[in-house]
Order: structure tokens, then C-alpha cells, then sequence
């Protein structure tokens, strides 16, 4: 019963207009003021700005050679672990741990989808924390889903890029993978705006729960992707380079389809573009057919992470892409 009445508390209240511009108030005051600060000419920073027709890899040569360290932590660390992971846990195992890790992040993804002034999104993430929580046995089962509110993601990079803020040049972190000044603000901020991290500061155990959340995360996560990487690392001519266009895209693809649901779109305050370009498959990035792979050809997650930033306690974002389409 109880379920059943947050299901309709969902559908006949936190859906109506009013509900949803209630929820975007919550954030308005401080978004339109960030966004405002962010619609300055984005010529000023060049550092920020990202080239029109280029990848914005000026740090190319240094980033391939992470890259390559990342790639053999990957091959002879976290590939092994998470393939033994996949091959010897049962899929409805599997299943539910993800369901729990989209639960946990469910708090900071609600409170980006305010900042980002999208009030309908805030209400389904809303509504799925509150029946997963209670009715999924504390996110093991995803009810929302069933109840045909779907995950999403949200974080504070995509919001700052909602807001008008460049992702800047392309990065690729020890560790971390790939990333941007933008994306990395973001992951430091969503750690600190963690709820639950928050709550077991001065507990005794918020170490043990972020490496052990960190490190499902991690596993879980590379684990979905095994398959898809492989192939896209065999029949790419350049590894390097089509992660970096797929990344670039994924990322630019996110924050467009935030600011389409805006409610500040019409106000402003969700910024100029921002240098979100189209990244282009160069040339290299052909397979051996000599065929251009594009984005709905290939599969790669919104973040490369090979190892936990338990050092840190960042989150590291790893949901698996199954098509990049724009």
C-alpha cells in the first residue's frame, strides 16, 4: 500500500507544474547568479575554451603517455578482477548492485537536476530515491524503473556546462581517465555535496564505506564494458584518439540535452554554448577497413576510471554507454 500511494504521489503531484517550478525555485537564486557570472565572453579564458573543429588537446603528447600507464593498469589490475567479477557472480547479483550504486547517487544527481533548473527530472529522481529506497529494500530492486521512471544521470560538470561554462582541453588523469577542467570540478564538487559520504563524516567508517563503495563502482562498472571496449580498441587504428572523440561527444551530448529541459533556458541563465563542439573521429581513428567508425558504432562509458580516487574520496562516474547517438 505504501508503495503504491508513493506511486501516485508521484504521478498526480510532484508532475504538475506547480510542483515542478517549486522544485526549480529551490535552486534558481543561486543557478541564475553562477549563470550569470558564467555568460561572460568565453574569449577571456582561453584556457576554458574549447577549438571548433579540434579535439582541445594541447597536453596530447603527456596525455598519451597516462593514457598508455592507465591502459596497462587496466589490462593487468582491474580487467582481470572485474572479468572473474562477471564470470562467477550471477546476473541477478550483478543487477542489484547497480541498482544500489544508482541509489546512492541518486541524492547528488536530485540535486544537479535542480541546479540545472529541471524540475521534471528532479521530481522522477525524486520520486525513485523515495520507491527504491523504501519499496526496492533499500535500492536492490529498482522499483522506479518498473514503474516506468528510468535512471538518469546528472552531475555537477553537466550542470556547469548547462550554465555556460567550457569543458576546456582534454585531460586524461592518472587513475581517473579521461576528463576536462570542467568534468573535474565537477567530481570534487558532487563529492563533497554526497549526502551520504556527508553523513558518516565523524563516524569512523566513511573511509571504509567510499573505498567499498568506490571499488563496486569501479568493478561493476568495468565489468559491463569489457566486450564493447575490446572491440573498440580492435578496430581502432588510434585507442587514444576515439576515446577522446567519444568522450568529448558523450560530454557535449549531456549537457545539450540538460539545457533543452532548462526551465532557465528562457531566462538566460543557462549560458552560451560554452565550447561544447562536436568532436570529430580523426582520420587515424578509421578501422582496419579503412571504415570511419561513428558514434553509434561504438560503445564507451562517460568515464574511463581504472582505480578508485580513494585518496581523494572523488566519485568516479562509470556508466556504461551503449550508444552515443546526437
Amino acid at each position: 500500500m505504501l508503495c503504491r500511494w508513493l506511486h501516485q504521489v508521484h504521478r498526480s503531484v510532484v508532475q504538475t507544474r506547480a510542483t515542478k517550478m517549486l522544485l526549480v525555485s529551490l535552486f534558481a537564486s543561486t543557478a541564475l547568479s553562477l549563470g550569470a557570472c558564467s555568460n561572460a565572453p568565453q574569449s577571456a579564458s582561453p584556457a576554458l575554451d574549447e577549438h571548433a573543429q579540434g579535439p582541445n588537446d594541447p597536453l596530447e603528447k603527456g596525455n598519451r603517455v597516462i593514457w598508455a600507464v592507465d591502459l596497462k593498469l587496466g589490462d593487468y589490475i582491474l580487467t582481470p578482477v572485474a572479468k572473474k567479477y562477471r564470470d562467477n557472480v550471477p546476473a541477478p547479483i550483478r543487477k542489484g548492485v547497480t541498482n544500489i550504486l544508482h541509489n546512492l547517487e541518486s541524492p547528488v544527481i536530485l540535486l544537479n537536476d535542480g541546479l540545472q533548473g529541471n524540475g521534471e527530472r528532479a521530481g522522477d529522481t525524486f520520486a525513485r530515491i523515495w520507491l527504491n529506497t523504501i519499496c526496492g529494500l533499500g535500492g536492490l530492486i529498482d522499483v522506479g524503473a518498473a514503474s516506468h521512471i528510468p535512471f538518469h544521470e546528472a552531475d555537477f560538470g553537466q550542470t556547469l556546462g548547462v550554465w555556460g561554462v567550457g569543458p576546456g582541453p582534454y585531460l586524461v588523469l592518472p587513475l581517473l581517465g579521461p576528463s576536462d577542467p570542467r568534468d573535474l570540478t565537477g567530481k570534487v564538487a558532487d563529492s563533497f555535496a554526497d549526502p551520504v559520504g556527508f553523513g558518516l563524516r565523524g563516524s569512523g567508517i566513511k573511509t571504509e564505506f567510499s573505498i567499498a563503495q568506490d571499488g563496486a563502482d569501479v568493478i561493476n562498472g568495468q565489468s559491463q564494458r569489457i566486450d564493447d571496449m575490446d572491440e573498440l580498441r580492435r578496430s581502432s587504428l588510434d585507442f587514444y584518439a576515439a576515446v577522446r572523440s567519444l568522450y568529448q561527444q558523450h560530454r557535449a551530448g549531456l549537457v545539450r540535452d540538460a539545457k533543452v529541459h532548462s526551465a532557465f533556458a528562457s531566462t538566460g541563465a543557462a549560458g552560451t554554448p560554452g565550447g561544447d563542439q562536436q568532436a570529430f573521429l580523426p582520420t587515424d581513428s578509421l578501422d582496419p577497413a579503412g571504415a570511419a567508425m561513428t558514434p553509434t558504432q561504438a560503445v564507451v562509458p562517460s568515464d574511463l576510471s581504472f582505480l578508485p580516487a580513494n585518496v581523494t574520496n572523488g566519485r568516479n562516474d562509470l556508466h556504461a554507454v551503449t550508444k552515443i547517438s546526437h
